[in-house]
């Protein structure tokens, strides 16, 4: 039946596009020429946030969870630095798609990628999109996708930087980055290592001198970890029309599993857990006019073992092909058809052997100036999974450009879409607990936002405001009955405002930059598929208010930065409230230049006010710490017989 309506949906839409395309004068026809093609670009009405290379610079020693933390609303269930999970408006961990090159690297197993394993230092950009986009990225984007990118910069010579980071509880960061490039090849090279021992000290609330009345002062055990790295990119333009790339991403986490406040303090196993991720992906890409082919070939391979015991070995293989064609001009429009297909081969010690399975992407993207100012998109997605029920996925979004001039842009955007997540190899294989016959997840998703900007040649200011109403229907959960075993138990319905103004002024030679993001978000079950009634109360970890703001103050290239954020109270899986907490970071810059050599040095603050709070029950977090950065590189460096090409 929804197939049935979206179809209707479609044909009206398909035939509006026509008729109103044959009345417009074709000079009012905008048509985007680009070389590389961002898939993003047919998500029209999605709220889209791309973090830029400066604030990902800022970070360049932390991680992809700390970056989110700093800069958006959107919560991260995290410890002192084992594990951190995403969880976009309401939306379970294993429901926002990490797309790199674009190939989802969640893990196949469990479904989610650990945001602590992913440094900030290896890319350039990071585009966060909020909202179902499976129509676009496929299974797991109900809640939101994330894209990690880098740029292609051709003919800059040579450069070279390095970066070293000392912080608090015995932390460091080590970064080298090697790149060049001419008009025909281009290399990068980024490696890295981080390790924490993390024996930070804390307030134990779970356990109490009775003698003095007091909570017992304890450190930190069993919470350190060691990151190793690197990505590396080589690309060739073979002609002015065609050009090939090859992006290899490995890394090596080992992780000790920090325990809760009462098991820190009495002792007990302490348990570590050990990641290896490879990530290799190739391809070429062709170009002449409007005319557009691409093929990209990958291998991912995901591994990880607990306690260093083979035996409960978890990995997965990969090989993944995409096709893709574009035209930028097909009945004036920009059009996208494609396939993506993965074969999986599962090596986990608790599956039957010989496991095999395949997968299948077919999808086809739109996008049109319908009228004067009211742009359109349609994305339609088919899936099929071997031995298991396919999914279809469709998104819409409308863009209506209410003003633009040169100080002053408005626009409204409003979209909808359907996504799903097929539930993991876990969910379906596990021995004597896996369910076979879980059916996928499903969410649909209605948005609106607006945007507004006001720039003039002494100050800027943004103003934005997003409404959304999501349902995701057959939410799968792990519950207790014979044994563990997951099952479709609920239907979940998310809704909440987003708002964010940001402003930039200049006083004399001092450049103000600051902002406030907010977001508003009643995530509750509405049906329950094992119990007669449901109590209607916010889903566990899912804070209603969140709240980020920044300020930073540019002097002669010296940088005062200072950021706060508030975390409502989340619900425990007792249903006990976990209290609410503020923290305030700062931090303060120096950077010289000179010539092509660029060193720069930065000190940091973070929770000055040793707030002693829990992201998660019973799981200390670090209080005030400090860290310095110290960066050097050198860009732009072009030899003689490089310059004459």
């Amino acid at each position: 039946m929804q197939k049935k309506y979206f179809g209707f949906i479609v044909a009206i839409f398909l035939l509006i596009n026509n008729l109103l395309g044959q009345s417009i004068d074709s000079t009012l026809i905008l048509k985007e020429v680009e070389v590389v093609a961002q898939k993003e670009k047919y998500l029209v009405g999605s709220k889209i946030v791309t973090i830029d290379s400066s604030k990902l610079a800022a970070s360049a020693g932390e991680t992809l969870a700390d970056l989110i933390n700093i800069n958006l609303p959107i919560y991260i269930k995290q410890d002192a630095g084992g594990l951190s999970t995403i969880h976009f408006r309401g939306t379970g961990a294993n429901h926002t798609a990490i797309m790199f090159n674009g190939i989802n690297i969640n893990s196949l197993t469990l479904g989610q990628t650990n945001l602590s394993n992913i440094p900030a230092f290896l890319f350039d950009e990071v585009k966060v999109q909020y909202g179902g986009s499976s129509s676009l990225y496929g299974t797991d984007a109900i809640g939101g996708s994330i894209q990690l990118n880098n740029k292609e910069e051709w003919n800059k010579g040579f450069s070279a930087g390095i970066q070293k980071d000392f912080a608090s509880f015995h932390s460091n960061f080590t970064g080298l980055k090697i790149g060049f490039s001419n008009n025909k090849f281009r290399y990068a090279l980024k490696i890295f290592q981080q390790k924490c021992k993390n024996d930070f000290p804390f307030l134990n609330t779970a356990v109490k001198d009775f003698e003095k009345d007091e909570f017992i002062r304890d450190t930190t055990k069993n919470a350190g970890f060691i990151n190793t790295g690197l990505l590396q990119e080589i690309n060739y333009k073979i002609s002015t029309k065609l050009k090939s790339y090859v992006k290899l991403w490995y890394e090596n986490a080992d992780r000790q599993i920090q325990p809760n406040m009462s098991s820190n303090y009495y002792g007990g196993s302490f348990d570590s857990i050990e990641y290896k991720n490879l990530r290799l992906v190739s391809g070429l890409q062709f170009h002449s006019g409007k005319h557009k082919f691409s093929s990209d070939f990958g291998y991912i391979y995901d591994y990880q073992i607990f306690d260093n015991d083979s035996s409960q070995t978890i990995a997965t293989k990969s090989i993944i092909s995409n096709l893709n064609y574009f035209n930028s001009d097909f009945f004036k429009g920009d059009f996208n058809v494609g396939v993506n297909f993965m074969h999986i081969i599962p090596e986990v010690y608790a599956y039957k052997e010989n496991l095999r399975e395949n997968r299948l992407d077919l999808f086809i993207s739109y996008k049109k100036l319908i009228i004067k100012k009211l742009t359109s998109s349609i994305n339609l997605r088919e899936v099929f999974v071997s031995n298991y029920e396919l999914n279809f996925s469709p998104s819409i979004g409308f863009n209506y450009l209410l003003l633009t001039s040169l100080k002053h842009f408005w626009d409204y955007k409003f979209s909808v879409s359907r996504s799903y997540k097929t539930p993991t190899l876990n969910d379906r294989f596990w021995a004597s607990s896996g369910n076979p016959d879980l059916l996928p997840e499903e969410g649909i998703n209605y948005e609106l936002n607006s945007l507004y900007k006001l720039t003039n040649k002494k100050s800027k200011i943004q103003l934005s405001l997003t409404g959304f109403y999501m349902l995701v229907d057959n939410w799968i959960q792990w519950v207790y009955v014979d044994t563990w075993r997951p099952k479709n138990i609920k239907k979940v319905q998310n809704k909440g405002i987003e708002a964010s103004i940001e402003t930039g002024f200049k006083v004399l030679k001092l450049q103000f930059n600051s902002g406030v993001n907010y977001s508003y978000t009643n995530a509750t079950e509405i049906k329950s598929y094992i119990n007669s009634k449901t109590d209607r109360k916010q889903l566990i970890y899912t804070p209603e208010h969140l709240c980020k703001a920044f300020i930073s103050i540019d002097y002669k290239r010296f940088t005062l930065f200072g950021s706060a954020s508030y975390t409502g109270i989340r619900y425990t899986e007792s249903y006990k409230p976990l209290e609410e907490y503020y923290l305030i970071n700062t931090s303060i810059g120096k950077t010289l230049i000179y010539k092509h050599h660029i060193f720069s040095i930065n000190f940091k603050i973070n929770n000055i006010l040793d707030k002693a709070y829990q992201n998660q029950e019973r799981y200390a977090m670090p209080g005030r710490n400090f860290a310095i950065s110290i960066k050097y590189s050198i860009n732009n460096l072009k030899f003689k017989n490089n310059e004459k090409n």
